[in-house]
């Protein structure tokens, strides 16, 4: 699965667009083996993505998520 870093991009966008929205943008692509492994931003969010070679298996992990505060401040 070695390909260039642009066709790769190109590769992972398409699913990680329809997981996480128009928004979604990669931020870094890895190959290992025959997964193709990475970091992305969402809005709100970065995903850790892993797409799998052999049967185009696409999953992501959040690894940050913003939120807004849920108390009121006591004054």
């Amino acid at each position: 699965m070695l390909q260039s870093v642009e066709a790769l991009r190109v590769a992972v966008s398409g699913p990680l667009m329809d997981r996480c929205g128009p928004m979604a943008r990669p931020l870094t692509v890895e190959v290992h083996g025959a997964e193709v492994r990475g970091l992305a931003i969402c809005p709100g969010r970065v995903v850790r993505y892993v797409l799998d070679g052999r049967n185009q298996r696409f999953r992501t992990i959040d690894m940050l998520r913003l939120t807004t505060t849920k108390r009121k401040p006591a004054a």
